[in-house]
């Protein structure tokens, strides 16, 4: 029920008059067609207020007031709607509702993840789906708000300064490492390994996550399949680079099965993208999986998530001692299991996941060929002893094993397949136990306060570890403008080939400012954080400023922000990476009456490079050995890209509904640097570019 925009159909079957008193009809969500319940109608002048049922109807009688009248629309966490009801005609209103007070109304309920009373930002389907630069991708969506660090164009998540890998992702509250397929290189196709058909809620957290979530310190992504299945359907995704099938062949007050599959192919891309795409020979990638959802009357749940996948890939790798082709296939099986008891004030969840990979790749005397095995299991305790308090506890088993074989340069300048390699393999793992607790309460209407604990026990850490975090909530003045602070101390694990599984220990202080109205929405962020590890310690602070614009056929957003970021080795203090000192992102959309029209935008500081200060020839080896600056202390020309999508959905029936799009990425065709490259002898140099101009099209149809 709380996402953040959905379309509604509501259609009366009103008579207009004193004497028949009566108005009937139906709420449905449009687009997946799924009939909403607890919808709340409520007639002014007649002063009557009722719910929608389970199958979304609803009916008002005795209108002793009489028309005309207001009817009022709301649902949890949305903006109220007002529909003038002022004459017998049939009326078939076409609704779409935006930019939800969703913070602004906390309310603690069963099946609703705790962490939602203090998320940063949500996601729903049609702002994945309609995002010019997201290309129909949860996680590429995500990398268009203003908490991500706009680091690169590919779908792996930095947030606010951070190391993408520390980064987590959660699938129905379970941990799915390397979420992002390979193929995303180029940002081609779709990146995430979750489909965007199977998810329900997608919930983010860009500093400060929830304590109840296993190995979270810097940012977490909170993702929640679809506990809803009305009907059987049929999706269909056909596009310039995939097609795709999701289908529901079950379903019953809600329960329901579903089944997918997508195949990823290069030749119609390659074609109708001839110079983009010129040093990519080929790319494919298959996935198939399931998603279900099964509830009894005495209130046990059981939701099962499936995913296999295959992909291959290949590229152009240019180096100065060497050029060639670089390979990479990778297979992997996700497996996620809930299973969960509601009680009268109580909730038991049991959460059981896998993860399984194998993975190679190579190019000249490179070759890495690494298998992993990750296991978690949990049980959780959510207790609800009053309306205004929640508390959650818990405990929770990661067991993470990798073995790997690598082959790798000598020398790290000298590629050549000739040349002299290392050959070695390793086979880390590492283990954790967490046990936790977590408390949101409602101090006063103004105010919620979060405290959460976590005690975790690990071999590798060779002790006890307490991590903690604070949250806070507290409405200024009226529910519209409210301030969130929170501190929090955590821990992550984070795999490096040289130092195997190191951990890293984060300290965050965040403080969000937001003021709602009912058609604008503007926020200020600031936030400091600490990272420290046996590799370095590093340090990110930064602000950020957003303001959102919402009007009757358009919508707009603006993010103005700055993320500085240090690595500090023990030798010396240099930016990291992950440092953007200046950023800005746009976002409009127009509807109108043929087509709708999607505009994103992002200009930002260049990356930041290590220069090169000579080179010298080695008659032994008979090459050119580079010697760099020791620190990363200059940066490419500003980045700039702007993404544009025309697309249109077609309601054709109650039961088929399509979505049409032509995607265009970095219109303008500029050429954004991403690294430096040199020629044989280190004599020349020249820059490597991101992506050039992209044109995609494809369709999705439902029924």
């Amino acid at each position: 029920m709380k996402r953040i925009s959905i379309l509604l159909h509501i259609i009366f079957l009103p008579i207009y008059s004193k004497a028949q008193t009566s108005i009937k009809g139906k709420v449905m969500d449009a687009y997946h067609q799924v009939y909403l319940e607890n919808v709340s109608l409520y007639l002014v002048q007649n002063k009557l207020n009722i719910l929608s049922d389970s199958s979304g109807s609803f009916q008002f009688q005795k209108l002793t007031k009489g028309l005309p009248d207001t009817l009022l629309v709301s649902i949890m966490g949305y903006k109220k709607l007002h529909i003038p009801i002022t004459d017998s005609r049939f009326q078939y209103i076409l609704l779409q509702l935006d930019k939800p007070n969703a913070l602004a109304e906390v309310k603690v309920k069963a099946n609703v993840p705790m962490s939602e009373d203090f998320v940063n930002h949500k996601i729903n389907f049609l702002d994945v789906v309609l995002n010019a630069s997201s290309k129909a991708d949860p996680l590429l969506a995500v990398q268009s708000t203003t908490a991500a660090s706009p680091y690169n164009e590919s779908a792996s998540i930095s947030f606010r300064g951070s190391n993408p890998q520390l980064t987590q992702i959660y699938v129905n509250d379970i941990p799915i490492p390397e979420p992002i397929k390979f193929t995303q290189m180029s940002s081609i196709g779709t990146f995430s390994l979750i489909p965007i058909n199977t998810i329900k809620d997608l919930l983010i957290f860009p500093s400060n996550p929830p304590i109840e979530l296993m190995n979270a310190s810097t940012g977490v992504v909170q993702i929640q399949t679809n506990e809803s299945f009305n009907k059987p359907s049929l999706e269909l995704d056909v596009s310039l680079g995939q097609t795709g099938i999701y289908w529901t062949p079950w379903s019953k007050e809600k329960n329901g099965i579903s089944f997918f599959g997508h195949h990823q192919f290069s030749p119609l891309l390659k074609f109708f993208n001839p110079s983009s795409l010129s040093n990519l020979p080929y790319f494919s990638e298959s996935d198939w999986g399931m998603n279900a959802y099964f509830q009894t009357k005495n209130l046990w749940r059981l939701k099962l998530f499936s995913l296999f996948m295959n992909e291959k890939y290949a590229s152009q790798f240019k180096h100065p001692s060497f050029e060639g082709i670089f390979d990479y296939q990778k297979n992997r099986h996700i497996q996620t299991i809930n299973l969960s008891k509601l009680l009268e004030h109580a909730q038991w969840t049991f959460k059981f996941g896998l993860h399984e990979s194998a993975q190679r790749d190579s190019t000249g005397n490179y070759a890495y060929q690494p298998k992993s095995l990750h296991l978690f299991s949990g049980i959780d305790l959510q207790l609800f002893p009053m309306e205004k308090w929640t508390i959650k506890l818990g405990y929770q088993w990661l067991q993470a094993k990798t073995n790997y074989q690598i082959q790798k340069p000598f020398f790290n300048f000298d590629y050549r397949p000739q040349s002299p390699s290392i050959l070695f393999s390793n086979n880390p793992s590492i283990s954790q136990h967490e046990l936790f607790l977590s408390s949101n309460y409602e101090l006063a209407k103004q105010l919620r306060f979060g405290l959460g604990l976590k005690l975790i026990d690990s071999p590798q850490l060779n002790h006890f570890q307490i991590t903690h975090q604070i949250h806070t909530r507290w409405y200024i003045r009226d529910s519209n403008t409210y301030t969130h602070v929170a501190w929090s101390k955590q821990i992550a694990s984070l795999f490096t080939l040289e130092k195997d599984y190191i951990w890293v220990n984060t300290q965050q202080l965040s403080w969000d400012i937001i003021h709602e109205q009912e058609l604008a929405k503007w926020g200020f962020s600031a936030y400091y954080k600490t990272e420290k590890s046996t590799l370095n310690t590093g340090q990110a602070w930064g602000a950020e400023i957003n303001y959102s614009l919402l009007q009757p056929k358009s919508k707009h957003e603006i993010g103005i922000g700055s993320h500085w970021s240090q690595l500090n080795d023990g030798n010396l203090i240099q930016n990291s990476p992950y440092q953007i000192p200046y950023f800005l992102r746009t976002q409009s959309q127009w509807k109108w009456k043929y087509f709708d029209l999607s505009i994103s935008g992002i200009l930002r500081s260049g990356n930041y490079f290590r220069p090169l200060i000579s080179s010298t020839y080695s008659t032994e080896w008979q090459i050119y050995i580079p010697q760099f600056e020791p620190r990363a202390n200059q940066s490419l020309s500003p980045y700039l890209r702007i993404d544009a999508m025309i697309s249109k959905i077609i309601h054709q029936s109650e039961r088929v509904s399509w979505i049409t799009y032509l995607s265009i990425g970095n219109v303008l065709n500029r050429d954004n640097a991403k690294s430096i490259n040199y020629s044989w002898d280190y004599q020349q140099s020249f820059q490597e570019y991101f992506q050039k101009r992209i044109i995609y099209i494809g369709f999705q149809l439902r029924w």
